[in-house]
């Protein structure tokens, strides 16, 4: 009787750790909660900005290395045209074919660009700032 009986409660022990086995596994659902769908897409919001920071800072800074360039090429004009004895305005260089066109700043409201020759150092400014000769 006594065997049975522990026999009784050693199968009634084996049907509930059978019983709590099936309910942990049933708990554990396929996918993602809701927090870890949120930390994400926080992570990938966070980084993206980052990237678009980091992008616009390139662009900027590209803008502005392509003005020094346009500065450089209105020098080496304003030189040739000054070497001729020919007016070394902008306006001037573009009419005397010593410049296709007339040269504009691919910054927002940087200015126009000017030229100065002096005993023959030429100077090219963007607005306020000097371009060329580059500081």
């Amino acid at each position: 009787m006594i065997f049975k009986k522990l026999s009784k409660i050693k199968n009634g022990i084996k049907d509930t750790i059978s019983v709590r086995k099936a309910t942990v596994f049933a708990k554990k659902r396929k996918g993602f909660s809701l927090i870890e769908v949120v930390i994400a897409i926080t992570i990938m919001a966070i980084l993206s900005g980052i990237a678009m920071a980091s992008y616009t800072k390139v662009q900027q800074d590209a803008k502005k290395n392509m003005d020094y360039t346009t500065a450089a090429n209105i020098a080496t004009a304003a030189q040739l045209a000054d070497a001729d004895g020919v007016d070394t305005s902008i306006p001037s260089l573009v009419s005397n074919n010593y410049l296709q066109s007339t040269p504009k700043s691919q910054q927002n409201n940087a200015g126009e660009f000017s030229v100065t020759v002096s005993d023959g150092k030429v100077t090219v400014t963007l607005g306020d700032e000097q371009y060329y000769p580059r500081k």
